[in-house]
């Protein structure tokens, strides 16, 4: 069976909580690695809009294997109330990174 392959976005509030999430997942094998896109944000949070200065994407890759634990253990490292997790499928892979997905998640 082949696996899905999916990027990963999930959010925090800062730097620290960022690496925290993302060593979380590396030291399980949920995901491959990182990267932290750090930028301003605002959105609505309980009917008011709130500004961050900074704010944190980390990005990812995982397999449809891992997706449902990286789900739980984000939400038990992040600090957030509504963690945004979202998984993007990703099927235009060239086959050195799938390689490496594969042999990096087991």
């Amino acid at each position: 069976m082949t696996a899905t392959y999916y990027e990963v976005k999930i959010s925090a509030e800062n730097q620290e909580q960022a690496e925290t999430i993302l060593n979380s997942l590396l030291e399980k094998k949920l995901v491959t690695g990182g990267q932290f896109i750090v930028a301003p944000a605002r959105f609505l949070w309980k009917d008011e809009i709130n500004d961050m200065k900074e704010y944190v994407t980390v990005t990812s890759y995982t397999t449809d294997k891992h997706k449902e634990a990286v789900i739980a253990d984000v939400r038990k490292t992040s600090v957030e109330e509504v963690p945004m997790i979202t998984f993007v499928t990703a099927d235009d892979l060239n086959q050195e990174l799938r390689n490496w997905i594969n042999t990096t998640l087991d």
